[in-house]
């Protein structure tokens, strides 16, 4: 795999995640690596945008209604994060008033996410359609999570690094090419480093290092999490199938759960992070605990 290193340091792709992308590249030696960073090195090639399908400059096609079901999910998911954080920000037992604040400026944050989102199905002509339950039950569980230190590590690691990191950015980059006209202010409101984003992973890391929260149950809290996580991955399996990338969907679902998981590692949390992706994995097929919470959760749109 040796062959691979000059492309993984040409886009600094930390050490962490070779063993990641080596794996994904034995599936297809010859294509792997060129295949996927053809989704964004595209140089002066063009996409193609119709009523019915989205060709990216690497020919690969999705169908329109599956690239709105992708930003219909993200809609749900920013809204969900905002009235939670709204809830969240009320509370007369937090520990300081940096929490309150910090859960009050991340409200704005996912609204100014949320017009964006919206902005960018409308100049393709749809509105949000409804999440899937596996979506659906990832929040309704975040729901459940009480101590204020726990809240913060699970929206500013867990939730932030799987859904946002993996997927939220990979999916600008990728689409970015094609839709200039609609994706300009959606790309700059995702991709601006603010006060509230840095402010956020700062307090979350500070309750890790601090062990506000202890080992056992920021591990718990990951498992709880990131297979939800994974759960709500899995089941758009068929879509990427469909589009002819299931090798690289089962890579960002991979590092979905490695990126939180190796960031609790490296805050100082003793965990194996391959006994904890088995374990995450393994929670795929089973029947999610929390399914009548994610019942109750449903809602209807504005």
């Amino acid at each position: 795999m040796n062959l691979l290193d000059p492309v993984l340091k040409k886009y600094n792709v930390p050490e962490w995640l070779k063993p990641y992308l080596y794996e994904y590249a034995r599936k297809d030696p010859l294509n792997a690596i060129k295949r996927a960073t053809s989704f964004i090195d595209v140089k002066r090639k063009k996409g193609v945008v119709t009523s019915s399908y989205i060709k990216l400059p690497n020919n690969i096609t999705f169908k329109t209604e599956s690239v709105v079901h992708i930003l219909s999910l993200f809609f749900y998911g920013e809204e969900e994060a905002a009235k939670i954080s709204k809830e969240w920000a009320v509370g007369h037992d937090m520990p300081s008033r940096d929490y309150a604040e910090q859960f009050s400026g991340m409200v704005e944050m996912y609204e100014k996410h949320l017009r964006a989102i919206k902005n960018l199905l409308s100049g393709m002509g749809y509105k949000p359609t409804e999440p899937t339950n596996e979506v659906r039950d990832v929040f309704a569980y975040m729901r459940t999570i009480e101590g204020w230190p726990e809240r913060m590590v699970a929206a500013n690691i867990l939730l932030k690094q799987s859904y946002g990191a993996a997927f939220g950015s990979t999916f600008y980059k990728t689409f970015y090419f094609v839709m200039p006209e609609f994706m300009r202010s959606f790309g700059k409101v995702f991709n601006d480093t603010n006060d509230i984003a840095v402010r956020g992973a700062e307090l979350a890391a500070a309750a890790v290092k601090s062990k506000a929260v202890p080992d056992a149950r920021l591990v718990e809290l990951a498992e709880g999490m990131l297979s939800r996580v994974a759960r709500s991955i899995d089941a758009e399996m068929p879509m990427a199938t469909a589009a002819g990338i299931r090798n690289e969907a089962e890579l960002l679902r991979r590092l979905a759960i490695a990126y939180p998981l190796h960031t609790l590692k490296e805050l100082g949390v003793g965990l194996d992070m391959e006994k904890e992706e088995r374990a995450i994995s393994a929670m795929l097929g089973k029947p999610s605990a929390s399914k009548h919470a994610a019942k109750r959760s449903a809602h209807g749109k504005g």
